[in-house]
């Protein structure tokens, strides 16, 4: 179990073998990991506390992940969001930096760079305005 002090990062990806193992590589880097397969289990019971940030499949069965992501900004959420996709989509890029996210990963992704970026993140966690475009 790790210690309540540790920085919480949610995710949300429906791909069980995935999201394990992000779960396991943020555990291992000293985070806290909320796991959930579905927006809608993220909506249903999210965190019990605000994670550092917020990484999101664009993929999901039922609701998009961009679709969640509109959603949390539509209700004032300004928690960082690294959306994370198999797509090779330009328009769904521009359509996650419209919504505010903070970075964009194309799978398959390096950990060094998902944890380079939330280094950041917990660096400054203010949103930017932008996404950056990692891979």
């Amino acid at each position: 179990m790790t210690d309540a002090a540790s920085p919480l990062v949610a995710v949300v990806e429906d791909d069980a073998p995935s999201r394990a193992a992000l779960g396991r590589l943020l555990f291992a880097s000293g985070f806290e990991a909320a796991l959930f397969s579905s927006a809608e289990a993220f909506i249903d019971a999210p965190p019990d506390r605000s994670p550092l940030c917020l990484i999101l499949d664009v993929q999901l069965g039922g609701i998009s992940g961009i679709d969640l992501q509109h959603r949390l900004r539509a209700a004032g959420s300004v928690v960082p969001i690294i959306v994370i996709t198999a797509l090779v989509d330009e328009s769904l890029r521009n359509r996650a930096e419209r919504t505010g996210c903070t970075a964009f990963l194309r799978k398959p992704f390096s950990a060094a760079a998902l944890l380079g970026i939330i280094a950041g993140i917990a660096r400054d966690p203010a949103p930017k305005g932008d996404c950056t475009k990692v891979q």
